[in-house]
């Protein structure tokens, strides 16, 4: 929102509106992205100390860590949003 609020009235055009939705689009998929991915490399490090003792869990974490997950998905998400709004004001 605090971008929109600052760059709403530098745009004039319906092409730099339009990037400026992808822009907050991608940088709110990129926020809730990092806050999954970091949730997942704590997962990692539990599973790697847990895994001495309980060798079974390690393969379902590896299973979930090594896949599509969330996390991977938002941030591939919040690229392409980006890759938008640069294409937007270029063309």
């Amino acid at each position: 929102m605090v971008v929109v609020l600052l760059l709403a009235p530098a745009v004039d055009t319906f092409a730099q509106r339009l990037s400026l939705v992808f822009v907050v689009l991608g940088l709110a998929l990129l926020g809730a992205g990092g806050t999954l991915l970091a949730d997942e490399v704590r997962l990692l490090r539990r599973g790697t100390q847990a895994a001495e003792v309980r060798s079974a869990d390690v393969g379902a974490i590896a299973g979930l860590l090594n896949g599509l997950t969330p996390a991977r998905l938002l941030i591939t998400a919040s690229a392409f949003s980006l890759l938008l709004s640069a294409y937007v004001t270029r063309g």
